[in-house]
């Protein structure tokens, strides 16, 4: 999105915290005009298993036209983030029992 050498002034919105806020799960789906992001957190698995409580802790919605670049910048800034720490690795998908 925002090229190295470019200076950005940056201000948040009232509603949001300054200190971010965690989420370590996405559900994504679009529309022909926008892409829709749910970003949620993930909590322990109920007692019988096979469902899981979701927080949805913010959504984005997104035109299709910002898209592309938005997943640009995010690819350019993984491949930095494994050139500095190392690749990363997904979890592996969660045996069925």
């Amino acid at each position: 999105m925002a090229s190295d050498d470019m200076v950005m002034n940056v201000t948040f919105n009232e509603s949001v915290p300054a200190g971010g806020t965690y989420a370590n799960g996405a559900l994504v789906w679009n529309t022909p005009h926008e892409f829709t992001i749910d970003f949620t957190s993930h909590r322990s698995p109920t007692h019988d298993g096979d469902a899981q409580d979701v927080l949805v802790v913010a959504r984005m919605k997104i035109p299709t036209s910002a898209m592309f670049r938005i997943v640009q910048a995010m690819s350019a800034n993984i491949d930095r983030y494994e050139r500095q720490y190392g690749r990363i690795t997904p979890r592996p998908p969660k045996e069925e029992p």
